[in-house]
């Protein structure tokens, strides 16, 4: 896929950070957008920014964790188009704590969002597209956002670095299943990346101290990645149909030790 002029994009979690850039850098590229969160109203803040640039785009106010409620975004789409084009499978939270310390109402809220989230994606959009390639021979193409935290276990982060591990092998198994369709899938794993998703992560056990909190706010501050550099390597991923994209310096460093030098990643990790 060379040119996104004209192709339906989907991409969830389009309400701010990420999500926003990757909405803001289709539109500029001429796609046709539909935009899914639960925030409507800074939803469709972003929908009117794409507008702006002159892009066709709507929303649709869903929560991905609710299986029906992605479904009844699919049939929408569906009704209107015979497949997508690009599914952007974004939407995703953080949270931090060790893992005894975690409930295990959070390990479910957080895989429910992170990883069902995708699966429900994939479950909704894949057939039609599958069966559009069938017919035409059409392009088309699959992002799973993943992280750093899909390479490494940090301490504090086993939730997240779990849900991330999943969406990494689910890409894997993906990817390979799709070939044959003319379907190709990313993961896109950045590091750390100046949004929101800062002020909302939710820090439980000892980790809910003002300490740890200080220390996630200055990982974040210290960070020069943009959402729209990520948004740029994204669309750079899916015209060269990557297997993985790491962006960044903690996920580029992550991955080359994770695989060369495992045991000088380990002690680095150590609390």
């Amino acid at each position: 896929m060379r040119s996104f002029k004209d192709k339906l994009v989907v991409v969830t979690g389009a309400s701010s950070g990420i999500g926003e850039a990757l909405a803001l850098a289709f539109a500029q590229e001429g796609a046709r957008l539909v935009l899914t969160a639960r925030d409507a109203a800074r939803l469709e803040r972003v929908r009117a920014q794409c507008v702006a640039l002159g892009a066709q785009a709507s929303v649709f106010v869903a929560d991905l964790t609710e299986q029906a409620q992605v479904t009844a975004l699919a049939a929408q789409v569906h009704a209107q188009h015979e497949a997508v084009d690009v599914l952007i499978n974004n939407a995703g939270v953080v949270m931090g704590g060790y893992c005894w310390e975690v409930e295990p109402a959070d390990w479910r809220r957080l895989h429910d969002i992170n990883v069902m989230g995708v699966v429900h994606g994939i479950a909704a959009f894949v057939p039609k597209m599958i069966a559009r390639a069938e017919i035409s021979k059409t392009d088309a193409h699959i992002v799973n956002m993943g992280s750093v935290s899909g390479f490494v276990g940090a301490p504090g982060m086993a939730t997240y670095s779990a849900s991330k591990f999943a969406v990494l092998g689910l890409t894997e198994s993906l990817r390979a299943e799709l070939h044959r369709h003319r379907i190709g899938v990313t993961a896109v794993c950045p590091g750390f990346v100046k949004t929101p998703i800062q002020e909302k992560v939710k820090m439980v056990g000892q980790l809910d101290s003002a300490r740890a909190r200080e220390r996630v706010a200055r990982d974040f501050a210290r960070t020069t990645l943009l959402p729209s550099m990520v948004a740029a390597r994204t669309l750079k991923a899916i015209r060269r149909n990557e297997a993985i994209a790491t962006i960044g310096r903690e996920a580029f460093f992550a991955s080359t030790l994770k695989r060369w030098a495992p045991s000088l990643l380990e002690r680095a990790l150590r609390p």
